[in-house]
């Protein structure tokens, strides 16, 4: 298992990946977010699918994984969203209108349903924490999760960072791995903190976390097998 993550991920978070592969900038987009995973590529674990400047080196670098390269985002939004959709078990939310086709496409051939929302950022709105549990700060996904009968914690952006913006989005600040939900900070940064690691807590899983650092929202590192 490698974590894909952004070469500007923080040095503390970075440092306890044990399995990692840091990717260069996406020229194409705004230079606040061109660092972020979820805006140059999206994982189904065994394949990834990519802008096309990544190909290349994710082929080289990821010899035992399926490499495909999709069509190329760029900034403004929503141009910059096409790989930002949220895997939950077998159901990925995403704006389909803006979603690469060739993410909705493998989506389909492996059974997994496509359910469209209004949010372009659908990751970095999510943290998935179980294949039927996830923690939002969204409004059209949460109601979206629900109705595909998902339990649902709703929680603020509060705390989490993003330099040039107001603030971050918190599936942007975590990643899950094994059974363990990653964040890239110091989660009590978060009002919603408590309530985010009890549901966590709720469906089995633990909380990792680095104390007294910022909790920064980096583009939702991806995992593949």
């Amino acid at each position: 298992m490698t974590v894909l993550t952004s070469q500007k991920s923080p040095a503390i978070f970075s440092d306890y990946l044990k399995n990692k592969l840091l990717l260069p900038d996406n020229p194409d987009t705004d230079s606040r977010i061109s660092f972020h995973t979820d805006i140059s590529l999206f994982s189904f674990g065994d394949t990834v699918i990519c802008a096309p400047f990544l190909y290349g080196f994710l082929s080289e670098s990821l010899p035992h994984t399926a490499v495909i390269a999709g069509e190329r985002p760029f900034s403004p939004y929503p141009h910059d969203v096409l790989y930002n959709a949220a895997l939950v078990g077998k159901t990925l939310f995403c704006n389909v209108k803006y979603t690469s086709s060739a993410v909705i496409s493998e989506a389909e051939k492996r059974g997994i349903k496509t359910v469209n929302v209004k949010q372009g950022y659908a990751k970095c709105c999510t943290v998935p924490v179980t294949g039927n549990a996830l923690i939002t700060c969204d409004v059209s996904i949460k109601k979206a999760a629900e109705k595909e009968g998902m339990d649902v914690l709703s929680v603020s952006n509060t705390g989490v960072l993003l330099d040039g913006f107001e603030s971050g989005f918190i599936g942007g600040a975590s990643l899950c791995l094994d059974h363990k939900i990653v964040f890239t900070g110091d989660i009590f940064n978060s009002h919603d903190a408590q309530r985010i690691i009890d549901f966590i807590g709720l469906h089995g899983k633990t909380v990792s976390y680095f104390r007294n650092y910022p909790l920064m929202d980096i583009g939702s590192p991806a995992v593949v097998s």
